[in-house]
């Protein structure tokens, strides 16, 4: 694929996410929904780390912050954060198997989690973190099936 073939690709499983995200979800099943936004944005850094890094992270956190409709700029922050995170992490996943991989995601979400409560209760929003385990237990039950999705459509150059 091409480069330009890559950012259709992204920007295509960044819809899917988006739609995944926002799709409604009754009562206590709030707590069971990853954030497929996060999730997708990890997986093609992970995988394309030399064409999507923390201006990418950055500006679906932007778009986060209008879809969710939160204050500008909250994640943005979140995103890159985790973005630069990967960055760094990327050299060195490649030799993770891939049970250490869903670990180091799940570690990922939950301290993007622990950082986004702390920021929720800089500004005294109460923030519930029993949730954020909850949420980094199943962002790791779908991190093989985004992390293999990712990784077909983001196969080697021709």
């Amino acid at each position: 694929m091409k480069k330009d073939d890559h950012l259709v690709v992204a920007l295509v499983s960044l819809v899917l996410a988006a739609t995944l995200h926002v799709m409604p979800v009754t009562g206590s099943w709030i707590v069971w929904k990853p954030n497929f936004l996060l999730l997708v944005t990890m997986a093609w850094i992970f995988h394309r780390p030399s064409e999507f890094g923390v201006f990418f992270a950055a500006s679906v956190g932007i778009f986060a912050d209008f879809l969710m409709r939160s204050t500008l700029g909250h994640h943005m922050l979140m995103f890159a954060f985790c973005g630069a995170l990967i960055g760094v992490l990327s050299r060195w996943s490649q030799f993770l198997s891939f049970i250490q991989r869903i670990v180091l995601v799940s570690l990922i979400v939950l301290l993007v989690g622990f950082v986004e409560a702390s920021i929720f209760a800089a500004y005294d929003i109460s923030a519930a973190l029993t949730q954020v385990p909850m949420v980094a237990l199943f962002s790791a039950l779908f991190w093989p099936i985004i992390d293999k999705l990712i990784a077909r459509s983001s196969a080697v150059d021709y």
